[in-house]
């Protein structure tokens, strides 16, 4: 059975290409457009979410909140955040700091994500070829 990741990001485009990555990758993926929707599907779902990936500057809800929801509901449930922002805003940095959890600055490549998320879920690394071509996931794609 694939390892679930609950994949939430505002950005329509570049969730839709994380979710083809991911999927090509072999993961079943559960999308949400920002933490309400990212709750409501965490708590319909009816089998274990293995990873929370999730921005963490949205709209509403902060991704540091969201997390603190999902594993309250989901205490198996990892986290990983990513964030364009990181550098910019103290907050962040506080709140990574303080969350302990892993992090990707966006943009980042197709293999940095996959690397992160086998790091995450403590899966074997492999340095050998990823689903897709490599490409730079950002806002911009």
């Amino acid at each position: 059975m694939a390892e679930t990741i609950l994949l939430v990001e505002n950005e329509f485009a570049l969730r839709e290409l994380m979710r083809r990555f991911l999927e090509g990758s072999g993961y079943a993926i559960l999308g949400a457009r920002d933490g309400d929707e990212a709750l409501a599907v965490a708590t319909a779902h009816p089998t274990p979410i293995d990873l929370l990936l999730t921005d963490v500057v949205m709209p509403g809800m902060s991704g540091f909140a969201l997390a603190s929801r999902v594993t309250q509901l989901r205490a198996e449930t990892k986290v990983l955040y990513f964030s364009g922002y990181a550098d910019d805003y103290d907050v962040i940095r506080e709140g990574l700091h303080d969350s302990g959890k892993p992090f990707l600055l966006k943009p980042f490549t197709q293999a940095d994500l996959m690397r992160k998320i086998g790091e995450v879920l403590g899966q074997p690394s492999t340095d050998g070829p990823v689903a897709a071509p490599p490409g730079t996931l950002s806002a911009e794609n």
